[in-house]
């Protein structure tokens, strides 16, 4: 089990969970707090977890490397920069 309140109905904000492209991170965001970046081994698709699940952000922060974004829901994205692709050249 990944998380405890996973898609719970009780909460504003569900909690989210998403992985990056190259599979090195695991995204969590737990209702409406801080996004989690959890690091993985090569080959794994999920760090050890408490055997519950994860319920709390406390719980989530405690695993080993794991990073707060401060924006509740936010993800990162692709590492390739954007650009204004409809930039027109003025003679």
């Amino acid at each position: 089990m990944i998380c405890g309140t996973c898609g719970a109905r009780d909460s504003e904000f569900p909690t989210l969970v998403s992985w990056s492209p190259d599979g090195k991170l695991l995204y969590l965001a737990i209702g409406g707090q801080a996004t989690y970046a959890v690091p993985l081994r090569p080959g794994q698709i999920l760090p050890t977890l408490p055997a519950a699940g994860i319920r709390t952000a406390e719980e989530l922060a405690a695993l080993p490397g794991a990073r707060a974004f401060p924006v509740p829901g936010a993800f990162a994205g692709p590492t390739s920069a954007q650009r204004n692709i409809y930039r027109v050249p003025v003679p």
